[in-house]
């Protein structure tokens, strides 16, 4: 009886302590390599639940794409192989959750300042609707909303942005990473 409590008890400290992790490399996020293979995404989210994004028609995305829930229903990752089949790993991964974080301290709750304070600006991209900020140290990288950039900016994908233009409050909208 004493053993089968003290088991019980030693059981539980270990399933308590069990940390979740949300750590952001160059290689991983979270429990997901750059060698994780498409087939181990069950195993690698077993506490998570995976949908097949190619199963909605309101959206055009690559065959395998994946959306990553918390139980619960809050969204972490969208997951997109680098090619179809059963072999394939994943190619890119976008984050919605901020507990996902850099070794630096850099999640989604960041801001441009946060970013320009950690790392060295490689280049600036303008798009349609975001600048997206790519940095020297790290394969992560930075969307901001173009609602957050001075009005001249908003509407013209064409026009150069300066670091100087993006202001320093402005809040990160999307953090990526794409494995070759």
């Amino acid at each position: 009886m004493k053993k089968t409590i003290l088991s019980l008890c030693i059981l539980a400290l270990v399933s308590c302590s069990k940390k979740e992790d949300f750590s952001i490399t160059n290689t991983s996020i979270g429990p997901l390599s750059s060698e994780s293979v498409v087939t181990e995404l069950k195993t690698l989210f077993i506490n998570d639940s995976l949908v097949d994004q190619t199963l909605d028609t309101e959206f055009t995305v690559p065959k395998g794409t994946v959306t990553v829930y918390e139980k619960g229903g809050k969204k972490l990752l969208l997951l997109t192989p680098k090619k179809e089949g059963s072999d394939a790993t994943i190619g890119q991964i976008q984050v919605f959750d901020n507990r996902y974080t850099t070794p630096e301290g850099i999640h989604l709750g960041s801001t441009f300042k946060d970013i320009a304070d950690t790392y060295t600006i490689s280049r600036v991209e303008n798009l349609f609707t975001t600048i997206v900020v790519f940095v020297e140290e790290s394969d992560v990288f930075f969307s901001i909303d173009k609602k957050n950039l001075p009005g001249e900016l908003r509407f013209d994908s064409d026009v150069k942005v300066e670091l100087t233009q993006i202001p320093d409050e402005a809040p990160i909208k999307y953090l990526q990473i794409i494995w070759e």
